[in-house]
């Protein structure tokens, strides 16, 4: 994956980024002043450490990595975030605001249903997935955006399952809560297999999810 082009810092941002001296590894002052969250310098930052973590693994992820990803000096991501463990915790939120946002677009949409299975079959990151839960094992902030993203990604897909069978009256010998389980464990395992070259069985788990669907959500 090639480096993105990144849009310099302000000139104002050099200016009080250099009152973050002094910094010891991940440790600053916490009165100081901090970069605006959300601005154009900010987002590149998440951008180039995202890129690192699914390129390289979050063994390779430190300021420097990132300073030298989109081409500015390492106390300049201390400007912007206090530590390395809060930028991965915005890294992820910024994540998995985007990812909920898509599922609650799907659950807008005509198919519903088959729009959620797409989103989790066709687009999942399996690599940042895994990295970001490798991560969390010693982030405890970031296990915390984990699980709030878990459970309520897992709250609207139950919404949607619950929402497709009042429609067709359909029922299913697995509840609602235990079918979204289902669904997302099959397509993260299927997901995962296919990048390492995997294929077995798929076919079958496709098909019976598939058809799983067309029983809810059966087309008009």
């Amino acid at each position: 994956m090639q480096a993105k082009t990144f849009t310099p810092l302000l000139a104002d941002d050099r200016r009080l980024a250099s009152k973050a001296g002094g910094m010891d590894g991940d440790r600053v002052r916490s009165e100081r002043r901090m970069g605006p969250p959300g601005s154009e310098n900010w987002h590149a930052m998440l951008d180039g450490a995202e890129a690192i973590l699914r390129d390289e693994g979050h063994a390779a992820l430190t300021s420097r990595a990132v300073a030298e990803r989109i081409g500015v000096k390492q106390r300049l991501v201390y400007y912007y975030f206090r530590t390395m463990d809060e930028l991965v915790v915005e890294l992820f939120r910024r994540s998995a605001e985007r990812e909920l946002a898509r599922i609650d677009g799907a659950r807008s949409s005509d198919r519903p249903l088959r729009e959620v299975w797409h989103i989790c079959i066709d687009t999942a990151d399996t690599r940042l997935i895994s990295e970001y839960m490798a991560l969390a094992n010693h982030n405890d902030d970031l296990k915390v955006e984990v699980v709030r993203f878990i459970e309520d990604s897992r709250r609207m897909q139950i919404e949607a399952i619950v929402a497709a069978m009042e429609r067709s009256a359909g029922t299913s010998a697995v509840a609602p809560p235990g079918l979204a389980i289902l669904a997302t464990s099959v397509a993260l395992a299927m997901t995962r297999e296919r990048q390492l070259g995997v294929e077995l069985g798929h076919a079958e788990a496709m098909a019976a999810i598939e058809a799983l669907i067309a029983g809810l959500e059966p087309d008009k």
